[in-house]
């Protein structure tokens, strides 16, 4: 008898086991049980990048967004689209395109503001965010939509700081600047006059003229932000014809030329929105837009529900913008009045102009 009752004990025990078992499977697969605490894992939601003309290698203005872009995809996991704009022409299918397969789009550049303003209008329930710019309607104003955030960057502090060290090189002479041609005299490379690129070249020329009231700042226009024969042509002609001592490229992909050019020269350059001071050994600091804090803040803030179409500005407070290390060619007056513009911009003692004075 006791053999027997053992056995039975032993049975019961596994009989309520193998209901625990049972009722854990049925809870852990969604069953309707109202007694389930499980927390479903959140699903990332899906976001692509439309790139401007330039394509991802223009080691500048298109890699950084894709950097930051890059960076949030990591982190949340979400499958990655991106699409590298080849033409100016396919802005609306590129977008129309992005917005079908994605809950956020990101657009890459200024000349997308017309093409964004349509797309977002077909997609209401879609999120868009375009950088340097906004929607903006055929009458050429922006377009207050609630799907679409603007990302404006404040150039021209990043402009002025490199001005700053080009006005002080100029000052500083041959003494310390062994390489100066001796005309006094400064040079940049737009690739079309658009709002950004001017921003960047108005704090150039304002604060190089601040430090130095004498410098002379030639600018001219490639009408192309790629082909970087158009851009070395404009800055050898600027040396050559004009003896520019330092090169400010705000051309993406076709300023690389020019950087080219002030290195086959034995001038100087300086970068446009990444550090691109590993180009060439000439490039004595970068202008920074940091188009990848801006992309990557964005999707963070749309993962997380805090979208808005009203994001402040990028700028000097909001690490937004700034400039890349010196290189041992300048002269370390040059980076500290630099460094002291920055304090002052940040303070609001210094306002670099939004337009080329």
């Amino acid at each position: 008898m006791r053999k027997f009752g053992g056995l039975a004990q032993v049975a019961s025990l596994l009989t309520i086991v193998a209901m625990l078992l049972a009722a854990c499977g049925s809870t852990s697969s969604g069953g309707t049980s109202g007694s389930s605490t499980s927390t479903p894992t959140k699903t990332a939601l899906k976001v692509a990048l439309v790139t401007d003309i330039g394509g991802l290698n223009d080691n500048g203005f298109n890699h950084l967004a894709y950097t930051g872009y890059t960076k949030a995809q990591q982190q949340y996991g979400f499958t990655p689209k991106v699409i590298q704009t080849q033409s100016q022409s396919d802005y609306v299918s590129n977008l129309t395109q992005a917005a079908q397969a994605a809950d956020l789009v990101i657009a890459v550049g200024f000349l997308m503001q017309t093409p964004l303003d349509q797309v977002a209008k077909q997609f209401p329930t879609k999120k868009f965010a375009i950088i340097d710019g906004c929607a903006t309607d055929t009458n050429g104003n922006c377009d207050p939509l609630a799907n679409v955030a603007p990302l404006f960057f404040k150039e021209q502090e990043a402009g002025c700081l490199v001005g700053a060290v080009a006005g002080q090189m100029e000052v500083d002479g041959k003494a310390k600047v062994p390489h100066l041609l001796g005309a006094n005299t400064i040079a940049a490379i737009g690739g079309l006059s658009i709002p950004p690129v001017n921003r960047y070249i108005a704090g150039y020329k304002f604060c190089a003229t601040k430090v130095d009231p004498t410098v002379k700042v030639i600018i001219n226009y490639s009408q192309d932000f790629a082909a970087t024969a158009k851009c070395k042509d404009i800055a050898t002609s600027q040396i050559d014809q004009h003896q520019a001592d330092i090169i400010f490229q705000v051309a993406g992909g076709c300023g690389v030329g020019a950087l080219d050019a002030a290195n086959s020269k034995g001038v100087y350059g300086i970068g446009v929105d990444a550090d691109q001071g590993y180009l060439y050994s000439s490039v004595i600091t970068s202008a920074l837009k940091k188009v990848d804090v801006a992309v990557y803040d964005t999707i963070d803030s749309f993962q997380k529900g805090q979208f808005t179409n009203n994001p402040p500005k990028f700028d000097l407070v909001h690490n937004g913008v700034g400039y890349a290390p010196v290189s041992s060619a300048v002269p370390a007056d040059a980076k500290q009045l630099a460094d002291t513009y920055a304090q002052q911009i940040i303070s609001g003692t210094l306002v670099p102009p939004e337009t080329i004075p």
